[in-house]
């Protein structure tokens, strides 16, 4: 008989998205649309019967589950106090594993300086194992390094879930095919950042030049915060005109009001759907930006993704699953045209296969040693 395992996560489905009320939507998200991604990998990787419960259930109704699997993101850092959850937690008794668990800095070359809440939250976890291994799986090296710092030497370093949802072993070789036939790319998806964020913003500004090109039009997907989302969704009145008008500013800063509400409408888009996500990224040459989770979503499509790395999270993860990644001084050496995009992003479909495969036969031990039993195309994947 499959285990039941309790997946924290709001629920399986956001149902009838088009007409639900933002709150209700953006809380199930999880405050991101990038969380679908990483959430719907473990859900498909996971040989199980998967009943999704709230981060917020009860102690005693997790402890009916044979496991609680936690589908993890950049909790270890500043940004998070989660003292409560450490509490919550404490009284579960059944095997906690969290998969994707990731640190938070400026860069990699500093180190994450986490809230006690958050710390007693990570003991609360590495207190539930299995067995005698780790039930921690880490977004890489750096995250291991950061917890191993607090005391959680043996941690299992990994990479993000997302790496898996194409179950085509050869990923690679058909990413590379594709690319080579590109001669320039012609359509581009646009990861959006976000308005705060001053050092991507020239960066940003022009890929979505690249993107407004009427032979070859293309998409600028948010993922966060909400007043990102809410341009995607045309509620421009829930939100506030001086936020509003710094999106403006970040993205076409020489329009007005009035074309940039129009150019939203044309441009933006969020997805709350993961299949549909990937579906629409199979229109476009190129997925670029600063988000991860949306530029993962093309590789799995098997179209060329490049992640625009300005934080420790996103380079690392990008280093630990073969996402193709530039910094913002790669791209700030030359103006971003579509030749320069062709030249600057390398991809080696055979190494990216063989690393995936390590990665997945890395994953799959992780897995089933903390008795949980992974669908048969992860073992295809790694080789086993």
């Amino acid at each position: 008989m499959k285990k039941k395992i309790a997946l924290l996560w709001e629920s399986k489905d956001l149902g009838l998205y088009s007409n639900k009320k933002f709150d209700k939507l953006y809380a199930g998200i999880g405050h991101n649309n990038g969380n679908l991604a990483f959430v719907y990998a473990i859900a498909n990787q996971l040989d199980a019967r998967i009943v999704y419960e709230p981060w917020h259930a009860k102690a005693e109704k997790l402890n009916t589950y044979d496991a609680v699997v936690i589908p993890s993101a950049n909790q270890f850092g500043k940004h998070t106090d989660l003292g409560g959850l450490a509490e919550s937690f404490a009284k579960i008794e059944v095997p906690i594993v969290s998969i994707g668990l990731g640190a938070q800095a400026d860069s990699m070359e500093h180190d994450v300086t986490p809230t006690e809440g958050t710390v007693n939250w990570v003991k609360a976890i590495d207190s539930r194992r299995f067995g005698s291994t780790s039930n921690i799986y880490t977004r890489g090296p750096f995250t291991s390094r950061q917890l191993a710092r607090f005391g959680f030497e043996d941690t299992v370093v990994g990479g993000c879930p997302t790496h898996f949802i194409s179950a085509n072993a050869k990923l690679g070789k058909a990413i590379e095919s594709g690319w080579k036939k590109i001669k320039i790319p012609r359509s581009l998806s646009v990861c959006a950042g976000h308005q705060s964020w001053g050092k991507v913003r020239l960066v940003e500004q022009q890929l979505i030049s690249l993107m407004m090109d009427s032979a070859a039009i293309g998409q600028y997907v948010v993922q966060s915060m909400s007043d990102m989302i809410k341009i995607s969704r045309a509620l421009f009145d829930e939100v506030d005109p001086v936020v509003l008008d710094r999106i403006r500013v970040h993205t076409v800063p020489h329009y007005t009001m009035d074309e940039f509400k129009a150019w939203c409408r044309t441009y933006a888009r969020s997805f709350y759907d993961v299949p549909a996500w990937m579906d629409s990224l199979t229109r476009y040459d190129l997925t670029i930006g600063p988000r991860y989770h949306g530029t993962q979503l093309a590789i799995q499509a098997e179209k060329m993704g490049c992640v625009v790395a300005i934080d420790s999270r996103t380079e690392e993860m990008c280093r630990q699953t073969g996402v193709p990644v530039l910094t913002l001084a790669d791209l700030e050496k030359e103006p971003i045209t579509r030749t320069s995009l062709k030249k600057l992003i390398q991809f080696d479909g055979e190494t990216y296969d063989t690393f995936r495969a390590e990665r997945a036969q890395n994953y799959v031990t992780f897995l089933e040693n903390n008795g949980l039993t992974p669908k048969p195309f992860l073992k295809k994947i790694a080789g086993l």
